[in-house]
């Protein structure tokens, strides 16, 4: 599913700055994208400021309804999307404490967890994920966010910021979900 349908799907140019759950994508590849641009912006700049942004439980969060719409918009066969929706839905959980079991609750939210689709529809959650401006820099891994910003640029970092947290708003992942790392 995810080599067949959906990596062909995704523009690479729209994850190029995710340096996870893909196959070229490793931690050594994120640091050295990270330190080859803070060195980059520091031959003119004095300072560079990096945020450290952690979507917390992300993929718990994920909510199904914006996926899907994220992903209509890729090039997937209309039965390979059904079936992607078919997956997500209909599923339930149930607690138990102790000896006592609570009823069945609808799963609406999540991408299912040890599934081969999670990482891939994650990036593809995140694909829109993008700086306001050209200058600054935003780079991804898995759920973790980086933010450079320096000292000379035209978008200030609280503006990218507060971009980041209106994207995560509108996403459905919740405020509490977002935390400076």
């Amino acid at each position: 599913m995810v080599r067949n349908w959906l990596f062909p799907a995704i523009d690479s140019t729209v994850i190029a700055d995710q340096f996870a759950f893909k196959p070229t994508g490793s931690t050594t590849c994120a640091l050295t994208f990270f330190m080859h641009h803070v060195t980059r912006l520091l031959e003119d700049n004095s300072y560079v400021r990096c945020l450290l942004i952690d979507f917390s439980n992300a993929f718990d969060v994920v909510d199904h309804g914006i996926l899907v719409s994220k992903l209509s918009r890729l090039n997937i066969p209309p039965c390979i999307l059904h079936w992607i929706f078919c997956f997500l839905t209909g599923r339930t959980q149930q607690v138990k404490y102790a000896t006592k079991l609570s009823a069945f609750q609808p799963i609406n939210m999540d991408i299912v967890q040890g599934s081969g689709l999670r990482p891939t529809l994650y990036i593809v959650m995140e694909s829109d994920l993008k700086t306001i401006s050209k200058i600054n820099i935003l780079f991804k891994y898995a759920d973790d966010n980086n933010l450079l910003v320096p000292e000379k640029t035209d978008i200030d970092i609280c503006v990218e910021f507060a971009n980041i947290v209106q994207w995560a708003a509108y996403n459905a992942f919740y405020p509490s979900t977002v935390a400076p790392g």
